[in-house]
């Protein structure tokens, strides 16, 4: 049963993958890369510096900088230098970048759709907390000297 789970999960993870992955693309951005992630979070807070948003979205700085280049490339976001700080730049979206974070929004929002067609509230109150145990348990235990 275990086992069964196990791989559950894996092709879960697999097929949304490979879903966000087309859909990604589809709209010109390059899944992997947590511009996704950047473009949200920049459309719930305006200004944000590198780091917080680095942090934000869970991206080492480095990984952030490329990612945010490609995104000032694209025309989706803007660089200002932080008044408060010399060395430190605020991130915003520009026009075209809250237009593509809408579409990000919106493609997400259809994949939930997708992903909990057919579920009851009760049903998806249960499953969460089941996922809730499980993430538990890998953040509390995982690599743990038994």
């Amino acid at each position: 049963m275990k086992q069964r789970l196990r791989q559950l999960l894996f092709e879960i993870e697999q097929l949304k993958r490979s879903k966000v992955q087309e859909f990604l693309l589809g709209i010109g951005l390059t899944p992997g890369q947590g511009q996704a992630r950047i473009l949200m979070s920049l459309e719930s807070s305006e200004h944000v510096t590198q780091r917080k948003l680095a942090d934000e979205c869970m991206l080492d700085v480095t990984t952030m900088s490329r990612t945010l280049d490609r995104l000032e490339k694209q025309g989706l976001i803007e660089r200002r230098r932080d008044p408060g700080c010399r060395r430190a730049y605020l991130i915003s979206l520009t026009a075209a970048g809250r237009v593509k974070a809408g579409e990000v929004k919106a493609g997400f929002r259809q994949l939930e759709e997708i992903l909990f067609d057919g579920f009851g509230q009760e049903e998806m109150d249960s499953l969460a907390g089941k996922l809730e145990r499980i993430k538990y348990n890998l953040e509390g235990k995982m690599y743990e000297k038994q």
